[in-house]
């Protein structure tokens, strides 16, 4: 009987080695001194290692050794594993010369030989000091897809696309994917419809990028399953499976391929208290009745951001924004476009406070959901001015009209206020229920809601009756978040508006 040596035994003092492999990724690779044809290897054990060869052997290794087959390889060389990211966690690197045999193996064993990390371990990288430096398997749902942008990278063209990857404890990591594996997601999204997406990446490397751990392709190193069928992740597969999360495609603008974004069944979505959300532990929407007992001027009610994308523009020096309107169309820079760009606007950022009969939260709305309680576009309601606002504590009078109405909203209950203990929660819809139960706010009871329809349009808001006659409140002192796209360090959101009632304040211990 033929007896094959474990990878873990491989040593470089000695070549004449017989192990028996599996290939599970090939891909070629360009190197200052030549192109070379990287495999990654596994045993009938399940250890690992990247193994090299000259692209004179590529074809001969290829035809013995093809990928997801078995063979036998004799009398490789081993040396170091090198380099700031490993292929594999073993300390030596297997290279095939002439002298080495490949051949085929009857072995049959269709196990892919995961090693999926830990959400939880990977969080823990969060300095450069404690990069992994060699690569990992993960796997989780897609959420909060992003377009397939084509950015300039390294003086070239490159797809891109980003999102985020949740286990099935509700833990998230950023994900960003560049070229090939961009263009698969693409692909994929054309045709799976609105099916949930589960993405395993093998090989995927740790970044950091804005302070936040970040999982990316290593280049040609990584490879992508999305929704595997394999035994070994099937199970894996259904747990991450979530029937309220759904793709569902933009309408389509200017003749341009459709785009997806995620979208929530909120009829299925449970109504929770405020202390319930304050408490929350997992990732996971939910819905509130609730009364709106302050505008939160800790933050400006708007931001200036690119009409195409709608986040955040940056100032650029030498220019005098104080002085200028939205007829001297000024220029501001966006990272997304990646250029200086004159095409931005106001886009509403609204932070409320607002209370049931359990408590009192922090509450942000943007864009088009704004819009829906509000009954005016940002832009309507802004002076045009991009000067620094001078009061924030003066609103224009259709969002100062908001305090002491009553809403149902959707709420995202997302990582950063499991995780980093964010106290904001962002709505998603205002929306209504089959029947949603009363419930009382300042010892008004709030009227049954029972309409048909889960979601709000700006014409026909789900706004409940007010709770108290009593003249608002003044914001309290609140915490502040990061918002990680909508920073509110730059000045550009603060400006003054054309129609503006000074709220009076009263002093509250």
């Amino acid at each position: 009987m033929t007896t094959f040596h474990p990878l873990t035994k491989l040593r470089p003092f000695k070549n004449h080695w017989r192990v028996q492999v599996k290939c599970l990724h090939s891909w070629r690779q360009n190197t200052p001194f030549g192109d070379t044809f990287e495999m990654v290897l596994a045993d009938q054990w399940g250890n690992k290692i990247q193994a090299s060869c000259k692209r004179t052997l590529m074809y001969r290794v290829q035809r013995e050794l093809r990928l997801g087959k078995w063979g036998v390889i004799e009398n490789m060389q081993m040396t170091p594993a090198g380099g700031k990211y490993k292929t594999t966690s073993h300390k030596y690197k297997m290279s095939i010369s002439d002298e080495t045999m490949v051949r085929g193996s009857d072995l049959t064993d269709d196990r892919l030989f995961l090693s999926l990390a830990n959400y939880e371990d990977i969080q823990k990288a969060t300095s450069k000091s404690k990069e992994v430096s060699y690569l990992i398997d993960v796997i989780g749902r897609v959420h909060e897809l992003g377009n397939v942008q084509t950015v300039k990278a390294q003086g070239e063209d490159r797809k891109r696309v980003e999102f985020r990857l949740i286990d099935s404890q509700g833990n998230d990591l950023a994900c960003c994917l560049w070229g090939s594996y961009a263009e698969q997601i693409e692909a994929f999204i054309d045709e799976c419809k609105d099916r949930t997406i589960i993405c395993l990446i093998r090989f995927a490397k740790i970044n950091f990028f804005r302070g936040e751990v970040q999982i990316t392709n290593a280049f040609d190193a990584s490879r992508m399953y999305l929704n595997p069928t394999e035994p070994e992740v099937l199970e894996l597969t259904e747990r991450l499976s979530d029937h309220h999360l759904q793709l569902a495609p933009f309408d389509k603008s200017n003749g341009k391929k459709d785009r997806k974004r995620i979208t929530y069944d909120w009829n299925d979505a449970e109504i929770r208290s405020i202390s319930e959300i304050i408490d929350g532990n997992q990732v996971e929407i939910c819905k509130i009745i609730c009364t709106i007992e302050a505008i939160d001027t800790d933050w400006a009610w708007f931001y200036i951001g690119c009409n195409r994308h709608s986040k955040r523009v940056i100032k650029l020096p030498k220019i005098d924004y104080e002085n200028m309107t939205k007829l001297d169309k000024p220029m501001f820079r966006c990272e997304v476009c990646n250029a200086n760009i004159t095409n931005v606007g106001p886009k509403f950022k609204l932070h409320l406070v607002v209370k049931d009969d359990t408590d009192t939260c922090n509450l942000m709305l943007l864009g088009s959901v704004a819009n829906s309680i509000i009954g005016h576009t940002a832009e309507a309601l802004w002076d045009g001015s991009y000067a620094e606002i001078e009061d924030p504590e003066i609103l224009p009078e259709p969002i100062l009209s908001l305090v002491g109405k009553s809403f149902c909203f959707g709420l995202s209950f997302g990582s950063e206020n499991v995780t980093n203990g964010s106290g904001t929660f962002m709505v998603l819809e205002v929306c209504s229920g089959d029947k949603v139960l009363s419930i009382d706010t300042n010892s008004d009871a709030v009227t049954e809601v029972g309409t048909s329809s889960s979601t709000m349009s700006s014409g026909d808001v789900l706004m409940l009756e007010s709770s108290s006659p009593e003249d608002p409140k003044t914001p309290f002192s609140k915490r502040k978040e990061d918002d990680a796209d909508l920073n509110d360090h730059s000045s550009t959101s603060k400006k003054l508006c054309t129609k503006m009632i000074k709220q009076e304040k009263t002093k509250t211990e």
